[in-house]
């Protein structure tokens, strides 16, 4: 194995976008663990690096790569979410597309110089310019190319992150077939739909790709035990795609013990039902002493704005109140998702029936893209949206329509996205 030096555990703020790596003798799948996107959450980055000194200095044997990159190091210096804008909420198609094309030309400009260096003094440098979030964006791409182009195997990513209420660890995930089994061999609940409420969140860019990948919220952001949890998680994770033999790992059945017993009595499986967004203009405050996962009832006070009292618009299970300056989702309620339904789900896409999806009466193809499908009439009723669902769409308003976009299940080679290119 040959590992790169990785910043003492304790050094804050954490000044190297590479947190390290461990690359083994043998061949294997990449886990990419990308931690901080958000600057107020530094326990992921002190996880992995834990992770990766444990790893070296026992010597373990991997079939694989493990790669930690910082997300923020700009937020993570100032302690805030963000600098200019939320690093988690421009990973929009458009734009990764513009920051490759910048990374690609900046490459082709070096390759100038490098066979004509007269001409390579005279080729001007691209300039950086917008967000520090912008800049941040371009030089984690730039490492996660790097990392990606020297992968052995398939691609794995795992998103780390912490939450501003006290709550047990959960993940999040673009629901694809691939990205439940990774999330299913966590012992922690899981959350679906959450992607389809947000825009622009790094891990829609992954599925993208076809790449399975999920998040990981460890706990609240202060949390000892949230840094223990990223730690078990990501060991789990080694073991579970078969990086490192689980004889090799230390103490992982007290690890995923301690998982379990921090998820002990939560739904195994969520959806969200609701989201409240807010903007710093409504001056909205979440009432005190919510955790992750309590349970509400319709109607329960949970907050207030400019406006009046917030108020839950339906029964369930409170997720991610808001109890920090920064960040535009005020909570979410989410649902329990019985095993049932799981199952059939599986079956619907795993035999291709989401190809059948405008046999639906309402359901009628979009004109602009092929994956997608407009519901028209009776059929934006919940009842179609569920069905759509259970075969692979997520939900997308388009200029006032219900659009359902079929969820990528394998890797889209060649596109403006591609980060092997």
């Amino acid at each position: 194995m040959t590992e790169s030096p990785a910043p003492s555990p304790d050094e804050q703020p954490f000044a190297h976008r590479q947190l390290g790596t461990y690359r083994g003798e043998e061949p294997g799948p990449l886990l990419l663990c990308i931690a901080s996107l958000h600057g107020n959450e530094p326990s992921g980055c002190r996880a992995t690096v834990r992770v990766l000194r444990q790893l070296a200095g026992a010597e373990i044997p991997m079939n694989g790569d493990l790669v930690a990159l910082a997300g923020n190091l700009s937020a993570l210096a100032a302690g805030t979410r963000f600098v200019d804008e939320d690093l988690n909420r421009v990973w929009q198609p458009k734009r990764v597309a513009a920051v490759l094309e910048s990374l690609r030309s900046e490459e082709e400009s070096e390759d100038h110089k490098s066979l004509a260096p007269e001409y390579g003094s005279e080729r001007p440098t691209l300039p950086m310019v917008g967000t520090s979030e912008l800049a941040e964006q371009r030089q984690l791409i730039g490492a996660i190319r790097n990392a990606v182009r020297c992968a052995r195997g398939p691609v794995y990513v795992l998103d780390l992150h912490t939450t501003s209420s006290e709550s047990a660890p959960f993940t999040t995930l673009g629901d694809t077939l691939q990205n439940r089994a990774m999330a299913r061999s966590l012992p922690v609940p899981v959350v679906l739909g959450l992607e389809e409420q947000i825009d622009g969140a790094m891990l829609q860019y992954f599925d993208l790709l076809g790449w399975a990948g999920i998040g990981i919220e460890g706990g609240a952001h202060d949390a000892l035990a949230s840094i223990e949890a990223h730690v078990a998680v990501v060991w789990s994770l080694l073991a579970a795609l078969g990086l490192v033999d689980p004889r090799h790992i230390p103490d992982l059945e007290g690890s995923r013990a301690r998982l379990a017993d921090a998820a002990e009595g939560l739904p195994r499986v969520v959806d969200v039902r609701y989201r409240h967004p807010v903007a710093p203009e409504d001056g909205f405050v979440m009432s005190p002493g919510f955790h992750n996962f309590e349970r509400v009832r319709k109607g329960q006070l949970l907050g207030s704005d400019r406006r009046g009292n917030v108020t839950a618009p339906t029964g369930g299970l409170l997720f991610l109140p808001l109890y920090q300056d920064q960040g535009d989702d005020g909570f979410f309620v989410v649902r329990r998702v019985r095993p049932m339904w799981l199952a059939i789900s599986r079956w619907l896409r795993s035999r291709g029936l989401d190809r059948y999806a405008t046999w639906i009466p309402g359901v009628i193809p979009h004109p602009g893209r092929s994956d997608a499908v407009i519901l028209a009439g009776w059929a934006t009723n919940g009842v179609v949206i569920g069905i759509l669902h259970l075969l692979g769409f997520n939900a997308r308003h388009e200029r006032g329509r219900v659009v359902m976009i079929r969820r990528v299940e394998s890797a889209d080679d060649g596109s403006p996205l591609d980060l092997r290119r």
